[in-house]
């Protein structure tokens, strides 16, 4: 099953540092090619998460509550979820839930915990705590427990034999072993307890279990391997342990990398040459650049208005007003952060460096931009302007750019600093090559990666505008990221098609395969709403699942690839378009018959679980609101309107869910 995100729960029960560690190291190692996602009992209760999900895990914590909050409807979910080609990683607490039946701590009565559990993945007895002292939500019953590694079914995942440990030291607070797990069919040991701890029946019982479930598999672990022990916060742990556990660091990785890829995730730095992980890299200055020398001063003037000293205190971010020729690391900079170091969630500042105004355009050195060819990007905007009514010469969406190869979020900077936003004019895009927090509609997430297009733009929309609802806009961008490909010449037939309301699908065969995400935001001030329109296009990474660079190669070779600077041009133009005519004409069949013809839905049956699973044919979106129309196929054919922000359309399985 492919997908594009890892989720961890953190619901009721959990541990917040299991749930911690859990993220930070997951990202550290499927970080390049999945994004690292939360989700709570009613996420994987009622909406379509399994459609992106690559990887589900339950992290340390108690299962108990896990019982409580998902038993019933989401454990029917999640075993259908793996049974269908899915994965589920269970550590500690989430190995017992996974397995078919728990007995915790059954000598003493006031922490017992036995019974049926319903996932089952492990078809036997999950038996524990293995070592005794076990206590809640403290690290007092923790110890560094030696793991053997069955490495008859690991030594092919490691990317050399030479760097298969034959033993782990491994972080232990609390979990149990696989009772008897070689005598299940579907259960592949991967590493077993030296001390046998509470067991008596068994010399090597397993603490790390494969089990085959379906068409997927399920990945149980009594140790935290996931504990990233120089970032544990907790001071019981004594030196000794605490040593032995540094040492293990490396093995522990390697061994995470072995367990992923036996699962088939596209693992960071898995070949036979490196065996690295993901480094967070630092924030990178935002350049300021325009069309010309005339704008950028323009833009920069205003923004210096709102600055006290060339610095922008916002209500999300602190950002400085730097020259281009200065330093790239202010001094002033460096005293703000001082403080901050060790507040991972607290923004750092970030740093706007103004053009040279003489240069047309006004834009940095190349050499600055390795990844994002500025001067061409402006010349890839007046090409395709130029095969507009008039030469596009009223053009002006993209006449100014904001560019970073490292940012949080292009969408949060223009979203969550209002002041800021306030400043730049309509049209202004903000695009990055890696993102560090990207954001993404509802629960959803984009991964953001090297060869992703990734940008947010600002638009200002009159209320005055009565025909032309703002909810319309999501539509509009969504259309116009697939028109920007399918109105070049050669590429008409390319199979890029719009999910309502706001995704980019390619169709890859019998197959439809995700390629981008649009996110709409906006606010509301005196008579107009300031929009911020974001955009995650996967234009050239075949991970992790396809690029619209694949897309075009499948369909017709010779077609050239295009590149991230034309494609954000062609965006920009296409969106300017369809925006003019909508703001003039507002909404009709002037866009509708083309929105029709690009869309996955007409004709479609589907059960709406938000009005008692009536089956219902989709006919189209109201031309009012935007709302998504439907006709009930059987009884008084009854028609249904369903808003674009309160619902989630599951394609795949033909659902549509209230968004939670």
């Amino acid at each position: 099953m492919t997908g594009i995100n890892v989720l961890i729960y953190t619901g009721n029960g959990t541990s917040p540092n299991s749930v911690r560690h859990t993220q930070k190291t997951l990202k550290s190692l499927l970080g390049h090619a999945y994004d690292v996602v939360s989700v709570d009992a009613k996420t994987l209760r009622v909406e379509p998460w399994e459609e992106t999900c690559a990887l589900l895990v339950m992290p340390g914590g108690r299962d108990l509550p896990y019982c409580n909050d998902l038993n019933g409807v989401a454990t029917s979910r999640i075993k259908q979820y793996v049974r269908g080609g899915g994965r589920y990683l269970g550590l500690c607490a989430g190995g017992y839930f996974g397995s078919s039946t728990i007995e915790f701590e059954q000598e003493r009565k006031d922490m017992q915990v036995c019974g049926k559990r319903e996932l089952e993945f492990f078809p036997g007895l999950c038996r524990g705590t293995v070592y005794p002292g076990f206590v809640y939500e403290s690290e007092q019953g923790a110890r560094s427990a030696a793991v053997r590694l069955a490495n008859e079914h690991l030594q092919a995942y490691y990317p050399s034999d030479s760097l298969v440990p034959k033993s782990i030291d491994m972080y232990y607070n609390g979990g149990g072993y696989f009772a008897h797990a070689d005598q299940y069919p579907n259960v592949q040991v991967l590493g077993r307890f030296v001390d046998a701890g509470i067991c008596k029946d068994e010399d090597y019982p397993a603490a790390a279990v494969h089990c085959s479930v379906g068409h997927g598999s399920a990945v149980l672990i009594s140790t935290h391997p996931e504990y990233d022990i120089t970032h544990l916060e907790q001071p019981d742990i004594n030196t000794a342990m605490f040593a032995e556990l540094v040492r293990s660091e490396p093995d522990r990785k390697s061994f995470l990398r072995a367990v992923f890829a036996k699962m088939d995730l596209q693992v960071v730095g898995y070949d036979k040459n490196r065996v690295d992980e993901i480094k967070v890299p630092d924030l990178t200055p935002i350049y300021l650049t325009a069309m010309n020398g005339q704008i950028a001063k323009a833009v920069a003037t205003n923004l210096q208005t709102e600055a006290n000293d060339s610095v922008i205190t916002d209500s999300n971010d602190t950002i400085f007003l730097t020259n281009s020729n200065e330093d790239p690391v202010l001094k002033k900079l460096e005293a703000l952060t001082v403080d901050d170091k060790n507040d991972e969630d607290k923004p750092k500042p970030i740093e706007i460096r103004l053009p040279d105004y003489t240069s047309n355009p006004a834009c940095p050195d190349r050499s600055l931009t390795p990844y994002f060819d500025i001067r061409k990007y402006y010349e890839a905007l007046l090409e395709r302007r130029d095969k507009e009514w008039g030469g596009g010469k009223w053009y002006r969406f993209g006449n100014a750019l904001m560019y970073a190869e490292v940012i949080n979020s292009t969408q949060t900077i223009l979203d969550k600093n209002y002041n800021f936003a306030q400043q730049l004019p309509t049209g202004l895009a903000c695009i990055a090559t890696t993102q560090l927090a990207a954001r993404a509609r509802g629960r959803n997430s984009w991964v953001s990666q090297m060869g992703a297009l990734q940008f947010s733009f600002v638009l200002r929309h009159s209320l005055r505008l009565s025909n032309s609802p703002v909810v319309f806009l999501q539509y509009l961008i969504a259309l116009a990221v697939v028109e920007s490909v399918r109105t070049r010449k050669g590429y008409e037939e390319v199979p890029l098609r719009v999910k309502w309301p706001n995704d980019v699908y390619a169709e890859d065969g019998d197959d439809l395969k995700k390629v981008g995400g649009l996110l709409v935001n906006s606010s509301f001030v005196q008579d107009e709403f300031l929009v911020v329109i974001g955009c995650g296009i996967n234009v050239s990474n075949p991970r992790p699942t396809v690029s619209i660079n694949d897309v075009i190669q499948k369909h017709n070779s010779s077609l050239p690839r295009i590149t991230p600077e034309d494609m954000l041009a062609g965006i920009l133009v296409t969106f300017e378009k369809f925006y003019s005519d909508f703001c003039e004409k507002g909404m009709g069949s002037w866009f509708l018959d083309l929105y029709y013809k690009r869309w996955l839905h007409s004709d479609k049956i589907v059960t709406l679980t938000t009005h008692d699973n009536v089956r219902v044919k989709i006919t189209g979106i109201t031309s009012d609101y935007g709302m998504l129309e439907a006709i009930a196929i059987e009884g008084d054919k009854k028609r249904y309107t369903l808003q674009p922000d309160g619902n989630s359309f599951d394609m795949l399985k033909g659902l549509i869910m209230k968004k939670m």
